[in-house]
């Protein structure tokens, strides 16, 4: 073998080993992937965690008063251009926090505790959020009582979904506790204003 073809051979070799030699510590990395199991464990914790700030949100708003969380006070009827007000205490002795409806509902009872007369109902919508302790108040407005055939007496409750929770103080058992009837064929009326703060 003449001399220039094995300087071009030894050339072509000494280029092969360094071409073998780069190649041999070049290393891939692979890019990173989850698995289908650690994608699932993500998921389940992040919805986990989303259910339980709901639960801790609920559970700070407080559920519905029930009759056990209330107690009530009734104030002293009062006269008022024919009218008969008062005014109601409403108090949370529960525990926890709870809701009431959007507003006060209110009822008179006859004496066999059958409801004669009705304010209009709160819409559906939560009302303010009473802590354990907190008191809130309403007032009753009552007129035009024409039915003298009604045996007295008569007992006024606060709604409670489908319970009535009686208002001490706020029987009427004569005939000078009723309203006047100023308007002879036409029923009575009975309205509740809206939750007032104490203080507000």
């Amino acid at each position: 073998m003449n001399h220039p073809l094995r300087a071009l051979l030894g050339t072509l070799f000494v280029s092969l080993c360094i071409l073998v030699a780069a190649c041999a510590t070049t290393t891939t990395t692979p890019s990173p992937t989850s698995s289908p199991a650690a994608t699932a464990t993500a998921s389940a914790s992040a919805t986990a965690s989303a259910t339980a700030t709901a639960a801790a949100t609920a559970t700070a708003a407080g559920g519905p008063c029930t009759p056990d969380d209330l107690a009530l006070t009734g104030g002293s009827w009062g006269a008022a251009a024919g009218s008969r007000g008062a005014e109601v205490s409403v108090e949370n002795r529960g525990s926890a926090a709870c809701t009431l409806p959007a507003g006060p509902s209110v009822a008179i009872l006859d004496a066999g505790g059958t409801a004669i007369i009705e304010s209009p109902p709160p819409t559906d919508e939560p009302g303010p959020t009473l802590e354990p302790g907190g008191v809130t108040t309403f007032a009753i407005l009552f007129s035009n009582w024409c039915d003298e055939g009604t045996a007295l007496p008569l007992r006024v409750v606060l709604r409670s979904g489908s319970a009535g929770i009686p208002i001490p103080g706020l029987d009427l058992t004569t005939a000078d506790d009723v309203p006047p009837c100023n308007g002879p064929g036409q029923p009575a009326s009975l309205s509740a204003n809206p939750w007032q703060p104490v203080g507000g």
